[in-house]
């Protein structure tokens, strides 16, 4: 167990026997808050949180360790800089699936050495751009913030392909292993995604042609279970995880 700096006295603000009261919001803490949402979100191997009470980011692994392993900081950048200096200490094992949130994500590398990440995400328009995001941080993790540009903006147009005229439920997955990365979107939704001919003038529309110019290869693939599909697009690497 690590504790940062800015860790509360012992045993906290309350005392036993006295009454409980809620802590007053403070004019900074929905930003905290919301950044640990973020990095809640962002951070595979972990599950992050904001404090109200006690003003502190807090963030528990959730990868097997010999010992619960648990930091706290008084700033999401302290935060940060403690999440990985645990991590040189005590390594996520990366043959284990490793959840980001609650909501089902997870990453896995298997022995052959094909890396996961699966997103099972609610239809809502709201969250694509934190699955953008999500995406964002996948692949600099792996080693291809290159690629973040053309990867995020089909994984964009892809999801809200699925969720304007798909159906739930729907789940966005990258997969990087044997020289190409892969991006796939499924929806259980009948119909099929189509090219349409749109005049100059159109604004909306251009999903699918916005996919083709940026991937080497795209396309729909039935699900085994009707109805539904796969939306995917891929990327040739020059060498595995360049």
């Amino acid at each position: 167990m690590i504790w940062g700096e800015a860790w509360v006295r012992a045993g906290g603000r309350h005392r036993r026997g006295e009454p409980l009261s809620r802590p007053r919001i403070r004019r900074w803490d929905p930003a905290d808050r919301a950044s640990a949402d973020q990095l809640d979100q962002i951070e595979p191997a972990w599950t992050v949180w904001y404090g109200v009470a006690s003003r502190c980011f807090y963030a528990a692994a959730v990868w097997p360790t010999p010992d619960p392993l648990f930091v706290c900081a008084g700033s999401a950048d302290e935060l940060c800089r403690l999440m990985r200096a645990a991590e040189r200490t005590t390594p996520p094992r990366p043959e284990h699936p490793v959840p980001m949130n609650a909501g089902g994500v997870s990453m896995r590398q298997t022995q052959g050495g094909l890396r996961t990440a699966c997103w099972d995400l609610p239809h809502d328009p709201a969250i694509v751009g934190r699955a953008r995001r999500s995406v964002e941080a996948t692949l600099a993790s792996w080693g291809l913030a290159r690629m973040t540009d053309d990867v995020v903006l089909v994984t964009g147009e892809l999801l809200a392909n699925a969720i304007t005229h798909g159906e739930p439920p729907i789940r966005l997955s990258l997969w990087l292993g044997a020289g190409e990365l892969c991006v796939r979107v499924s929806d259980h939704g009948p119909d099929q995604p189509r090219h349409l001919d749109l005049g100059a003038e159109a604004v909306h529309g251009r999903g699918l042609t916005i996919v083709d110019a940026l991937a080497d290869a795209s396309g729909v693939t039935p699900l085994a279970s009707p109805p539904g599909k796969t939306s995917w697009a891929r990327w040739r690497l020059s060498s595995p995880g360049s």
